[in-house]
């Protein structure tokens, strides 16, 4: 397979919603990479700080890499029900399983591919 792209949305309190594009490396125990104001490459930064209080709901994906999924972690802490594989979050999938991971403004968000 090949890099990919995505996008991480994250339905804030004041119902503002964000969409955070995301770079996939194609290889496991890599970083993605987030960049909130444009498109993400492998030079984005690793880490996102969180931009107000709420909650991730979606995270898509064009394609899958050679790894199988991911790990979110919030302030260096691994989060109950933030363990993702990437075959499950293809933007093909119109029955794509929608996530509900509370985010509070300042936290900063990284995720680690397995």
């Amino acid at each position: 397979m090949a890099a990919s792209n995505g996008t991480l949305v994250i339905a804030g309190r004041s119902g503002k919603v964000y969409s955070i594009d995301c770079y996939v490396p194609d290889a496991v125990a890599t970083q993605i990479t987030f960049n909130p104001t444009g498109l993400a490459a492998s030079t984005s930064p690793a880490s996102l700080v969180i931009p107000e209080t709420g909650i991730v709901i979606d995270y898509v994906q064009v394609a899958a890499p050679t790894a199988v999924g991911f790990n979110i972690s919030l302030d260096s802490a691994a989060q109950p029900g933030a363990t993702l594989r990437h075959a499950n979050q293809l933007c093909t999938l119109a029955n794509r399983q929608k996530l509900r991971i509370p985010v509070r403004q300042g936290q900063i968000l990284t995720a680690l591919q397995f």
